[in-house]
């Protein structure tokens, strides 16, 4: 009966830095010269190098298996910073699968969630501390940061959702957001 009561497997710390720490944690992260075929200015992004754009942490219990219904959680901790007035953004990416559906949540900072259907559909959501985001597997989505802090944000999706970035990287979202002159101006994309 010693074993009844056991530590959770993983704690997630909603306050400061909110770092995701515990069992079957995995950490990845994308340096600014990596994300070529994402920003508008390629010449200025080659400038960036190797400052970190952004880090991602998940928990994932099933890492192997990509059955529908094995969940993971996620993290990730998108840096402040422009290429050529463009904002701060993940990659972006449709899900291979479109029954995948997943869940964001705004801990820290301030931005935007992008959705796109691939045709005419193109609409941003405002992340901020508390922002609960539900994302319909059929969009392709992706984070901005618009703000002077590291934008944190939580994702609790499936991995048999099975992420496609090739198609963002040939067919770009249809808008780009700037902050100019602490206002931020949304551009279509030519």
């Amino acid at each position: 009966m010693d074993n009844i009561v056991r530590e959770p497997k993983s704690i997630l710390q909603w306050w400061g830095d909110c770092l995701l720490k515990g069992q079957n944690v995995k950490w990845r992260e994308k340096k600014i010269g990596e994300l070529i075929d994402v920003f508008k200015n390629k010449t200025a992004l080659a400038e960036q190098g190797d400052k970190l754009a952004y880090k991602v942490a998940n928990q994932n219990f099933n890492r192997e298996s990509f059955v529908k219904g094995n969940l993971q959680w996620g993290v990730t901790y998108l840096e402040p910073f422009t290429i050529d007035g463009e904002c701060a953004m993940t990659h972006g990416h449709f899900h291979r699968d479109p029954d995948c559906d997943e869940y964001y949540f705004g801990y820290k900072g301030e931005g935007f969630l992008l959705f796109w259907d691939g045709d005419e559909e193109f609409y941003a959501e405002k992340i901020f501390p508390g922002s609960l985001h539900y994302i319909n597997g059929r969009y392709a989505h992706r984070i901005i940061n618009s703000g002077d802090e590291t934008l944190i944000v939580g994702a609790c999706s499936l991995p048999a959702s099975n992420q496609d970035h090739a198609i963002i990287e040939k067919t770009p979202f249809p808008y780009r957001c700037f902050k100019r002159n602490g206002k931020i101006e949304w551009i279509k994309e030519s």
